[in-house]
């Protein structure tokens, strides 16, 4: 009985956080450049039902939630922008810098720029400095006549930062990624230069890559999530009432 209940608990755990992770993706269906998270699940240990059977059965412990696997795929790119907008086509990230001199990456192209004295620099919406190839951060002088930041090739000035393998990336905040040992590490590619496996990107200014949450799939997962939990907490019941039945024969 103590193995159904371990079965049924860890099994009604392990999908309350596939909930939590769909109702993430979900909640971040609007956030520009976001990508979202898949579950995967893995095995308990197992052990040995009889020892002295020849056959020696084995019998589980239930399941957890593995990996969390990302979800790379290309958003929906919507013309209208800014000139400081800016959305990346095929591969690729940009490279911000954080308080904290942290270095990470996102698909969010919506920049702005932040006056520090009488120089202009590129930031995200937090704040956070946007890099160029060399991992230096963006400055705009003013022009003389009117006193406005030349942003003239702006686009061409952007860093542009792959990975070896996009998809062992980890969420960090919103739309950020920061790299793991599965993504390996970041290196600055070229525009029209073929990258990893042939991988190749563009940059569209005055666009923006929407969520890549498609929420048809987000709410088949909420079923699939609500019936597997429906399914172990009955596992859960039945093993109590069994105890009961046990317990009263005594």
């Amino acid at each position: 009985m103590n193995i159904s209940f371990h079965n049924g608990v860890s099994g009604m755990m392990a999908f309350q956080e596939d909930m939590n992770r769909i109702a993430h993706n979900v909640a971040n269906s609007g956030t520009i450049g976001f990508k979202p998270d898949k579950s995967t699940f893995s095995d308990l240990l197992y052990t040995r039902m009889a020892v002295n059977s020849e056959e020696q059965p084995l019998v589980g412990h239930g399941a957890r939630i593995g990996d969390s696997r990302l979800v790379y795929r290309q958003g929906p790119v919507l013309q209208g922008g800014t000139e400081l907008d800016f959305a990346l086509m095929g591969d690729g990230f940009f490279a911000v810098r954080r308080p904290d001199g942290s270095t990470e990456y996102t698909r969010n192209g919506s920049f702005d720029i932040s006056i520090e004295g009488k120089k202009g620099f590129l930031v995200t919406f937090d704040g956070s400095h946007v890099l160029d190839a060399e991992g230096k951060t963006i400055e705009f002088e003013r022009e003389k006549a009117d006193g406005l930041f030349d942003l003239e090739g702006l686009k061409d000035r952007l860093g542009i930062y792959d990975f070896p393998n996009p998809f062992g990336l980890e969420h960090s905040s919103g739309s950020c990624f920061v790299p793991t040992q599965t993504s390996g590490e970041a290196v600055a590619i070229v525009q029209g230069e073929t990258t990893y496996e042939g991988r190749q990107y563009q940059v569209f200014s005055g666009a923006l890559e929407q969520s890549g949450v498609e929420l048809a799939d987000e709410m088949v997962g909420v079923i699939v999530s609500q019936r597997a939990f429906q399914l172990n907490a009955k596992m859960v019941q039945t093993a109590d009432e069994l105890e009961q039945v046990i317990n009263n024969l005594r």
